[in-house]
């Protein structure tokens, strides 16, 4: 019986990430944990600007897309970018109703075959909630005012899906 099995050959997997780290030896996790946790906070001071320069952005993008033409495709990229980062932003630093929203006309934005009158109206009713939110300063899930709004925005989403599923 011959030998035809393919020889084996271990190789040593280098790890380039190791090189790149500094590794500080002693220190308490718990005390980094805490030091991730204030900056954060210190971030999260910050965020309501960063909020607002985002609501104006996404605002820039809605009127780009009620005016049509060749800018459409961009704008609504552009929108779908900002909304993106907004809801990872908003999550992080104790906004989960923004985060909601963001999320929500993201996948609206991703399961828009089309963007007509109906898909505009739709994210529109998304932007003007988050200027509401905004204006308000809503913090945290906004409650009852919060749960009212996701629920709202909901019934248009079926609505909508209800109508153009067809």
């Amino acid at each position: 019986m011959s030998d035809k099995r393919p020889k084996v050959e271990f190789v040593d997997n280098p790890n380039p990430i190791a090189k790149k780290i500094r590794v500080e030896q002693g220190r308490d996790p718990k005390t980094l944990i805490q030091k991730a946790d204030q900056a954060v906070r210190k971030l999260g001071g910050e965020f309501e600007e960063i909020f607002q320069q985002n609501v104006a952005e996404i605002s820039k993008s809605m009127s780009e897309l009620k005016k049509g033409g060749d800018g459409q495709s961009a704008a609504l990229i552009e929108m779908r970018k900002t909304l993106h980062d907004l809801r990872g932003q908003a999550g992080t630093f104790g906004y989960p109703l923004v985060s909601h929203v963001g999320d929500s006309a993201c996948k609206f934005i991703d399961h828009s075959e089309t963007v007509s009158a109906n898909e505009i109206e739709v994210l529109n009713m998304h932007v003007d909630a988050l200027k509401a939110i905004s204006a308000a300063k809503i913090k945290g899930d906004g409650g009852d005012v919060g749960k009212e709004l996701m629920n709202g925005l909901r019934k248009v989403i079926v609505k909508y899906n209800a109508a153009n599923s067809t």
